[in-house]
């Protein structure tokens, strides 16, 4: 796991970690940028462990800018140990999930739950809303 500051990204924290280092994930790796409470990046949880919230873009976003789809994850703040992974709101636009969190301020893991989880989905017209259909 790491992370760093990246001018080039709009002065934001990115947090990575390789695939064989994340648990929780689907054996997917991280490369997110990280989203604040109200002080710092770290969100405790309720026995005052840290964990990193981030927005973590699919695969398959491509170069544009930050209008990209993607998840809210929580990730524990660990060195030299597997990256704990807890989906906190899956298909969400970067954009939405940011403007939640600066409308929002969390201070907790638990308060940026409540707010992740409040963040619009990805409508995705391809995929019933109804479920399968039996035949015949």
């Amino acid at each position: 796991m790491r992370w760093d500051e990246e001018p080039a990204d709009r002065g934001r924290v990115k947090f990575s970690a390789a695939a064989d280092a994340v648990e929780g994930y689907g054996g997917r790796g991280l490369n997110g940028r990280a989203l604040h409470p109200t002080a710092g990046y770290l969100f405790q949880d309720q026995d005052g462990t840290p964990w990193w919230v981030i927005f973590q873009p699919w695969p398959s976003a491509g170069p544009h800018a930050h209008k990209v789809p993607g998840d809210i994850l929580a990730c524990n703040d660990s060195y030299g140990d597997a990256v704990h992974v807890v989906v906190l709101a899956a298909g969400v636009w970067e954009d939405d999930a940011e403007a939640a969190f600066r409308a929002n301020t969390p201070s907790s893991l638990a308060d940026a739950a409540r707010v992740a989880a409040a963040v619009a989905h990805i409508s995705q017209p391809h995929i019933s809303q109804r479920g399968p259909r039996a035949a015949g």
